[in-house]
């Protein structure tokens, strides 16, 4: 049939082969009957978990008709008029194939056009969202035994139609569009559901917004928020984190603060106007100043933050180390690096730590009354609203809680790798025998304390019925139980300088990397990336000794190097091509140049490298400055 609708004909002919078009397309239950997979009589199998359908064979049919133009355009007229008649709830599994097949309808039309037909994408979508939650629990379900490639065809489809709809002056903001959103959110949750080694990279849902479009999308939901709004609510893809990268993301993020920044200090202008009659002249009436003394910098910042009003916060932050009043970006940077290095470590007291001490978590011993978890969300949220990244040695459990992911044994993996990876094995491995043998109760050590996990019942043993009752409850107690109190006063400050909605955009990992950086490793990029001043150039035998030993350096080494010249070991996420570097000459009286250390001020990058006279010495120094932490001239 196929053949024939495709092959050249007279009018009378084409007459015949147009209602035949309709009548196939405009038919639920003819398309529905269509592209079985006769093999092994396969379709007979036709289930709740497979569809049935040979979609090779669909594909390749779909593939043919359009080659004619005059063809594509009666399948399009006739699956329009069939669409808002679909049933929300078909009788019998076999009614929901039209959706698989419809798919692979939009997916050969972009093949062959290189571009979607919006309406009848739209149309599509909106007939799936219209189905009941049973139907899309089945789609869904066929979605999820569907082959990878052929899943990254059907979102492209989604997408193909999104991304040209938001290049659209002005953005059309209505049920088509949102339904679009809808379907990609349905194919984001059935992906999820799929084996990890099956499983689409979740990049594969995004789509490019422009920053323009991202700045009306964020005053949507503004206005949305503050219930300015009393028609119909707008599309707003700040509600479909899933087709957003994480640029889109941080720029939406970045965006509010800023917003919230200038909203802020308009509010002060006009409180000084209705009091004073006139605009406030001093700068600490604009901006949230924190004036810190480097020799004590977490008691001064910890008494600064807990006697300033909370809606001081969100103003412009200022810092000013030792009376200097010269307002800088670099002082920022050097303020969280200060701060967060006295704060998380051993000597604050306020965290526990994993046995390699690489990893922090919340101490079970600490209260709810110990002002400074609060003050800790309140810095974590002061970096991440003020784009800088900080040193946050937390598992990844932290920020999945701060989101309302709930904790798994991979966290407890993260953190203690011995005592994670043993109760992995008593769930995968032990048998019943083994688990006799172990006579293993329901209580634990936590940060040394001894824990009854099942209070009404202390002597109850972990058997194979009941093991991964034991391991839930270990799993919890270590994330939440132990640490609820407090870590409900870090999240309350946490969200008190940032908006919770717009945190809810980053996954935990993202989140992750966009409060602490990632991992730098680029060494090629920092040579090109750095700028010599004075006598040093890169031509310079100074210089070029320099690099050949930091070339000899381990790459534990060169991270260290990285701490010692940037004050971090990490970099932004989204900006590990800035790091850069300047070189200048170590100014030493009595010009003995090989009795010195390497020096750097961390707010500028700066290494001060002194002339050595061989490259044996400079590699002592240099090495030796890096061990010993001899380093920072701020």
């Amino acid at each position: 049939m196929v053949g024939k609708w495709i092959s050249e004909c007279d009018l009378k002919s084409w007459k015949k082969i147009k209602q035949e078009i309709y009548g196939a397309f405009s038919s639920a239950s003819c398309l529905n009957k269509s592209f079985l997979q006769q093999s092994g009589d396969k379709h007979y199998q036709t289930s709740l978990k497979y569809h049935g359908l040979n979609l090779k064979h669909a594909r390749l049919a779909f593939k043919n008709l359009l080659t004619k133009d005059n063809v594509w355009a009666e399948i399009e007229a006739a699956v329009l008029r069939l669409l808002p008649s679909l049933d929300q709830k078909p009788v019998g599994v076999e009614g929901l194939r039209i959706y698989l097949l419809l798919n692979e309808l939009l997916h050969a039309v972009l093949e062959h056009t290189r571009q979607q037909s919006i309406k009848l994408a739209e149309a599509v979508a909106g007939a799936v969202t219209r189905l009941s939650n049973e139907s899309l629990k089945i789609i869904g379900d066929w979605w999820s035994s569907l082959s990878p490639s052929t899943m990254v065809r059907y979102v492209k489809v989604w997408k193909q139609a999104l991304s040209e709809i938001l290049s659209f002056k002005p953005v059309p903001r209505n049920s088509g569009v949102r339904n679009l959103l809808l379907v990609l959110q349905y194919m984001y949750n059935a992906n999820r559901r799929v084996a990890e080694t099956r499983r689409i990279p979740e990049s594969d849902f995004c789509v490019s917004a422009d920053e323009d479009f991202l700045l009306e999308d964020l005053q949507h939901w503004l206005l949305q928020s503050q219930r300015k709004y009393s028609h119909a609510e707008p599309l707003i893809l700040c509600k479909f984190p899933i087709v957003m990268d994480l640029q889109s993301k941080k720029t939406v993020f970045d965006m509010n603060a800023y917003h919230a920044k200038i909203t802020e200090a308009m509010k002060v202008c006009l409180n000084f106007w209705r009091t004073f009659g006139r605009s406030p002249s001093v700068l600490e009436d604009f901006v949230f100043v924190v004036k810190l003394r480097r020799a004590s910098v977490l008691e001064d910042t910890m008494k600064k933050m807990a006697d300033t009003n909370h809606r001081d916060y969100k103003r412009p932050l200022v810092v000013f180390f030792d009376g200097n009043r010269v307002i800088d970006a670099v002082y920022k940077k050097d303020f969280f690096y200060e701060v967060f290095h006295d704060l998380v470590s051993a000597e604050s007291g306020m965290f526990m730590f994993n046995d390699s001490e690489t990893l922090a978590w919340f101490s079970s011993k600490a209260t709810q009354e110990d002002q400074r978890f609060f003050l800790f969300g309140v810095l974590c949220g002061l970096a991440l609203y003020n784009q800088c990244i900080i040193h946050l040695p937390f598992p990844l459990v932290l920020f999945k809680k701060l989101l309302g992911v709930r904790p798994s044994l991979e966290d407890l993996i993260e953190f203690n790798p011995s005592v994670g990876e043993s109760l992995q094995y008593i769930l995968e491995d032990y048998q019943d025998d083994d688990l006799e043998n172990l006579d293993m109760y329901f209580s634990i050590n936590w940060d040394g304390k001894d824990i009854d996990l099942d209070p009404e019942n202390s002597e109850k043993l972990v058997t194979s019925q009941n093991k991964k009752e034991f391991v839930d409850a270990y799993v919890n107690h270590a994330f939440n139980t132990s640490v609820e109190n407090v870590f409900q006063e870090f999240k309350r400050g946490f969200f008190l300088v940032c908006e919770q909605d717009l945190v809810k955009l980053f996954r935990p990992k993202e989140l992750q990397e966009v409060m602490v950086g990632k991992d730098f490793s680029d060494w090629e990029k920092l040579k090109q990336n750095t700028h010599y001043e004075g006598e040093y150039s890169a031509g310079h035998p100074t210089i070029q000794m320099f690099w050949e030993v930091f070339d000899e350096l381990t790459e534990n080494q060169k991270k260290a190097f990285l701490w010692f010249v940037t004050g971090f070991d990490r970099v932004p996420i989204l900006g590990m091509d800035k790091i850069k570097m300047q070189v200048k000459v170590k100014e030493v009286e009595d010009l003995s140049y090989d009795q010195y250390y390497p020096e750097t001020h961390t707010c500028f990058s700066t290494l001060e490298l002194p002339l050595y006279s061989a490259k044996e010495i400079m590699q002592t120094k240099l090495t030796e400055a890096l061990s010993n932490n001899k380093r920072i001239h701020k």
